[in-house]
């Protein structure tokens, strides 16, 4: 009596087989992707940067730092809430780039 169940190298055809069709098929799709990705990306204008961004391969340069404070070396880009080493400080005393602030005598004009 012959079992009706198939050999092992029979199956191993079979999947290498469907292993082909497998590939073949995402050949194929991924193919199509890129073009329908090739094209939106021509009619609008998108960057390779913008691109590699959304991808998350580059990622956005951080905000220059504007502010140093000099006794601790830390600096603050101004656009996230105020540190509190600059609460009721003058800004322009911690200027990055800017001329250190000059003595105000009342007696000078």
């Amino acid at each position: 009596m012959s079992d009706p169940k198939p050999e092992l190298k029979q199956l191993r055809a079979e999947l290498g087989g469907v292993n082909y069709l497998l590939a073949d098929a995402r050949a194929r799709e991924v193919a199509a992707a890129l073009e329908r990705f090739r094209q939106d990306v021509a009619l609008l204008g998108i960057t390779e940067q913008e691109v590699c961004r959304a991808l998350g391969y580059d990622r956005p340069e951080c905000q220059p730092a504007k502010y140093f404070d000099p006794v601790t070396g830390n600096k603050w880009s101004g656009k996230v809430k105020r540190p509190r080493r600059l609460v009721g400080k003058r800004l322009e005393h911690y200027a990055i780039d800017a001329p250190p602030p000059q003595a105000w005598w009342p007696d000078e004009e």
